[in-house]
């Protein structure tokens, strides 16, 4: 009853509906692993010892519990092999897309304004108006994504060794927006949202001299349930309705996918490659 319950616990996440259009469309291994993992009822070795199936409930990779959570968010030989920083780039690389479709349409939609004419003796009718998002106030946004770790923060900001998942910028507004990703077990996106705000107050504190910073760190659950956060963000972008329904489903899905494959591999030695995909 206590792995049945934890769910209810994620406080911070968004709720996760599967409709039957998703659950036909779906391969069933891959709703036979997200209900599993939901639950935390997959064979992991901690639960097999737990059900009196395996003489030891340690991890394949370490010394450590074999625990689900372990093996998908916790596990220190899976983080200096690279798996979590892999799976947080599928996820990243998801998050980069829908913002960089944004800035895009920003400057799409500027360009086709047009002034209303108005016939002498007429009223003008009035104008619908959508709410500002962040972008709308500039027209030279420009987006860095931190894949490959290759992000270099601009200097006209300010100088840091810092990188950000995400910086963008619009220097005829003096606007800047770091976005922060983390991937982790989903009863600890509270934690993970205040210790990246705190790492990167300081960063903020010297972009506001002369520029109007913000830092947001969002958060996407491991088995693929998304915090509020990420729904702020794209909210703040211009994001709405069915295009922000599309983006978190995509976002949770590249991190659900992701945990899969670590999950099926987490037995096995492997190797990253670059712009490597996940195989299931």
């Amino acid at each position: 009853m206590r792995q049945q319950g934890a769910s209810m616990r994620w406080e911070g996440a968004l709720e996760r509906k599967l409709t039957w259009n998703d659950i036909w469309k779906a391969e069933p291994q891959r709703i036979k692993f997200m209900i599993q993992a939901v639950y935390d009822v997959l064979p992991s070795l901690a639960n097999l010892h737990t059900w009196g199936k395996s003489d030891l409930p340690t991890c394949p990779l370490c010394p450590g519990r074999g625990t689900l959570e372990h093996i998908l968010s916790s596990c220190p030989a899976a983080l200096r092999g690279g798996r979590y920083r892999w799976r947080h780039d599928q996820v990243l690389r998801a998050v980069a897309e829908t913002i960089s479709t944004a800035v895009a349409n920003n400057k799409h939609t500027r360009s086709q304004r047009t002034v209303p004419f108005v016939k002498a003796g007429e009223k003008p009718q009035a104008q619908s108006t959508a709410a500002a998002s962040l972008l709308s106030a500039a027209p030279d946004w420009e987006l860095r994504v931190d894949l490959g770790r290759q992000l270099k923060f601009p200097e006209y900001v300010t100088s840091t060794a810092l990188r950000p998942d995400v910086v963008l910028t619009s220097v005829s507004s003096k606007q800047v927006l770091l976005v922060e990703l983390t991937v982790p077990w989903e009863d600890r996106m509270e934690e993970a949202n205040e210790r990246k705000r705190l790492k990167y107050d300081e960063l903020v504190e010297e972009g506001r001299k002369g520029w109007k910073a913000r830092c947001e760190p969002i958060e996407v659950g491991c088995r693929g349930f998304a915090a509020r956060s990420l729904c702020k963000i794209y909210t703040l972008l211009g994001i709405t309705a069915a295009a922000k329904r599309k983006a978190i489903k995509s976002t949770t899905k590249a991190a659900e996918r992701a945990s899969r494959w670590i999950w099926i591999k987490r037995s096995e030695a492997w190797a990253i490659a670059t712009g490597t995909q996940v195989g299931v």
